[in-house]
């Protein structure tokens, strides 16, 4: 990937080793990436600076993944359909609007991962 391809990814999780086992696994492709440990640090970091991507675990204590999604779609439009949620538990019902992003259960494989960010940001299209 080139400078100029590089994407910025946003990993948005609780659990310290999911996050960092993603953030490696992320970089290894070239991407920068930024994390947060819930839904209020990730949106401070939308707050920030612009992201191509967001993978974001659906529950976590202080603010969840849809409670991200909806604050950073309502403030960065551009950010709708660039969401991969991640879960170890059920999916809740979808939010309106949310069913344009993408849903993976845990465990999922980084191959499945870079899939959805590479339909996402239509890299290699």
């Amino acid at each position: 990937m080139t400078e100029a391809t590089r994407l910025r990814i946003l990993v948005v999780d609780d659990e310290e080793t999911v996050r960092a086992t993603l953030r490696l696994a992320l970089e290894q492709q070239g991407c920068e990436v930024v994390t947060a440990e819930d839904g209020v640090e990730g949106l401070d970091a939308i707050d920030l600076q612009p992201f191509d991507v967001v993978v974001s675990d659906v529950r976590m204590e202080r603010r969840d993944g849809l409670w991200l999604w909806r604050h950073a779609t309502d403030s960065r439009p551009e950010l709708t359909g660039r969401f991969v949620f991640i879960s170890g538990h059920d999916f809740p019902a979808p939010d309106h609007g949310s069913e344009r992003e993408f849903f993976l259960a845990k465990p999922f494989t980084m191959r499945q991962l870079w899939a959805a960010i590479t339909t996402i940001t239509k890299i290699g299209r």
